[in-house]
């Protein structure tokens, strides 16, 4: 299934010794059916991250904190087996 997700985003800024948390909610599309897929996905928080101007060397602990809405828009076909008769 693919889904469209209302959620919220969180990460940390590193500043000196320290370290400020930051969060901004977003959409976005996703195959994924849960936070716990969406964190463990490397190329998903690239794109999320890059999308939103977060490509920074001092982000560090970004991930996918809350979803407050999920809704299915329709079936991927692009892991689909192929009948090779």
């Amino acid at each position: 299934m693919i889904y469209h997700y209302h959620g919220r985003i969180s990460w940390q800024k590193r500043r000196g010794n320290g370290y400020i948390n930051s969060y901004k909610d977003v959409e976005f599309i996703s195959r994924a059916e849960g936070i716990e897929q969406m964190n463990k996905d490397v190329v998903f928080l690239m794109q999320i991250m890059s999308y939103n101007g977060l490509t920074s060397s001092k982000i560090v602990n970004f991930k996918v904190s809350e979803i407050y809405e999920q809704k299915a828009l329709g079936r991927s076909f692009y892991y689909k087996e192929e009948n090779n008769e």
